[in-house]
């Protein structure tokens, strides 16, 4: 495992496509032989991988879970390591305060653990987030400085070549442009006879931004061979706006071949893009579901393995597999037929090429709208199968270390297969559910019964209140009915009544009320726990609050709530939280009467 990580590192600025080979062969290997110091270096060389694929957000699922595991071990390089690129990832996100947030945190992490050679990454990275920032320049230009001493010092040679991009940067700040040319093609030569085709890409693109900015005509040329360094070293996803800007370029020109060519390369950027998605998320799914849960499950599928045949719920999720499988083929065939027809008609008609670069754009949208929402959807699954599947985890360890009388064991068995159930129900109307939104969340709403909703969801979660012996009072009005998606709602009653469980103290009263008033019907679950932190509130259903939670070993994207929110939004609603005067708090959600009063 330890060759396996270290060649992942080294192929990364030569070979990324052997670069993710190895960490994704060190990353399996990990679950089957339990090596923490191995399986933390393979999450941070699968974030550096879907980094430069790009796909950025995969990366940082991978940072963040390599960030949690440093910390726990109490490994301080890991830790650095991690905060830096979490770091990078929000410069890109254009997040630049939590940028310099976690850059400033992997400095002092290197600072007090003495790691010298890690620190010249560290600085260089700094230099990268403040460059552009006035206020913080003259330290950014310090903090280069000291990067180039310490890469020298360790003899660190791809460090310094890359120290040597932003040196040059500074050389044009000063006005010295020869110089700073001079520096970019002195860095392509050495990256090139060392077989690093990302520096050599990097510096080609930034020495076409120069000869842009002089309005020289060689740029071309520094275009061109960025492309075919990045295509060498498969790093191509990177460039579609090169590639895009090639492409106008020589159908502008009247050169029909060459800009066919840049054509067909940005349908295989697209192509790369999507296999990367599916690709990604398999990976992603396979280290979340894996190690102990996966053990457990498969022990409990052997203990009950008639029960499971009765109700065939493995076939129907491999058939439903099969499916999305089978429509993304489909997609795919669609999308190539699309593009190899356009490309034959663009010999005849050059207009067809300009609707060929907007039908590029329209795929890249779609196959992000796409991510977003295969992205929310893992989110979902996981948030309303992870309490019960640990629940039956818990109880069944229970059983098998003889803890129990055989009727206690009886009493927990009957306990088990009621919770299988109950989740095998829920399981099955997500999965229809599904089934219709394939092509991203959609809102179909009908009319439903609020109380027989929410009596529903107090069923799916009985055990937990029973448990902590809380009672729940169900104050719905008779014959409140909502316009509503049923599964979008039932996804918000779940979240709000597992949070008010979850934060209440044993005996608590939890109490769900709906009100008319003022054109809305306002939905409330109210607790009588210790409240939500003021500094958590006002971000309660932002990306934002990700940032308060970010310190919290142990936590993940928390995306629930923010899933609620675009829930509620779809059906043209508010959600909220507040604070209770004495104690607890309250989660509620309004919705328009307008909508309701139609059906009600």
């Amino acid at each position: 495992m330890d060759v396996l990580n270290r060649l992942a590192s080294l192929y990364l600025p030569c070979q990324l496509d052997s670069s993710g080979l190895y960490a994704r062969t060190a990353n399996d290997m990990a679950d089957r032989i339990h090596y923490d110091k191995g399986h933390r270096e393979a999450l941070r060389g699968m974030g550096r991988y879907y980094s430069l694929r790009p796909h950025r957000y995969l990366s940082f699922l991978f940072y963040d879970n390599a960030l949690t595991a440093s910390r726990a071990a109490g490994d301080s390089m890991g830790v650095a390591i991690s905060l830096m690129n979490i770091g990078t990832y929000y410069q890109y996100q254009g997040q630049h305060a939590e940028a310099q947030r976690y850059i400033n945190k992997a400095l002092n992490v290197t600072w007090t653990a003495r790691l010298d050679s890690l620190r010249a990454w560290v600085l260089v990275n700094y230099y990268l987030v403040n460059a552009a920032d006035t206020a913080a320049l003259s330290y950014a230009q310090k903090a280069l400085q000291q990067a180039v001493t310490l890469t020298t010092h360790y003899k660190d040679r791809l460090g310094m070549l890359y120290t040597q991009l932003f040196t040059a940067h500074e050389a044009l700040r000063a006005g010295g442009i020869k110089e700073a040319e001079n520096r970019l093609k002195a860095v392509i030569r050495a990256a090139d006879s060392a077989g690093l085709n990302y520096i050599a890409m990097y510096a080609g693109t930034q020495l076409t931004g120069y000869r842009i900015w002089q309005q020289k005509a060689d740029s071309l040329l520094y275009q061109q061979q960025s492309v075919r360094y990045a295509s060498a070293g498969g790093y191509i996803g990177l460039m579609l706006p090169v590639v895009t800007s090639l492409f106008n370029w020589h159908r502008r020109q009247g050169d029909e071949h060459q800009a066919a060519t840049y054509s067909r390369l940005a349908l295989r950027i697209m192509q790369q893009q999507q296999d990367d998605m599916q690709a990604g998320e398999a990976d992603y799914l396979a280290y979340t579901f894996g190690d102990e849960l996966m053990d457990s499950l498969q022990w409990q599928h052997q203990s009950q393995k008639e029960q499971l045949k009765q109700h065939k719920a493995s076939n129907r999720f491999w058939y439903l597999q099969a499916i999305i499988v089978a429509a993304i083929a489909i997609l795919l065939a669609i999308l190539l037929t699309y593009f190899i027809r356009a490309y034959r008609l663009s010999r005849r008609n050059t207009a067809s090429m300009a609707a060929l670069q907007e039908e590029i754009s329209k795929g890249n949208k779609a196959l992000q709208d796409n991510d977003d929402f295969k992205n929310k959807l893992i989110s979902m699954i996981a948030h309303d199968f992870r309490t019960p599947l640990h629940n039956i985890v818990s109880i069944t360890g229970f059983i098998d270390q003889h803890a129990l009388t055989v009727t206690e064991a009886g009493e927990m068995i009957l306990e088990v297969e009621q919770t299988a159930t109950t989740t095998l129900g829920v399981f099955e109307e997500i999965l229809s559910w599904i089934r219709t939104q394939l092509s991203g969340f959609t809102y179909h709403p009908q009319s439903f019964s609020l109380a027989e909703m929410i009596s529903a969801t107090e069923q799916t979660l009985l055990h937990l209140s029973t448990g902590k012996k809380i009672q729940l009072v169900n104050a719905i009005p008779p014959g409140t009915t909502v316009w509503a998606d049923y599964e979008m709602l039932q996804f918000i009653h779940r979240n709000f009544l597992h949070n008010a469980i979850k934060f209440s103290p044993t005996d608590g009263v939890i109490t769900i009320r709906a009100i008319r008033e003022n054109g809305w019907l306002t939905v409330s679950f109210t607790d009588e726990g210790s409240g939500i932190d003021a500094v958590v509130l006002p971000h309660l259903f932002t990306w934002s609050r990700q940032a308060h939670e970010q310190e919290r070993t142990g936590k993940g994207a928390g995306l629930a709530l923010i899933i609620c929110r675009d829930f509620i939004h779809k059906m043209n609603g508010e959600i909220n939280a507040i604070n209770n005067e004495e104690e607890g708090s309250t989660f509620y959600y309004r919705l328009p009467e307008s909508l309701i009063g139609r059906h009600s």
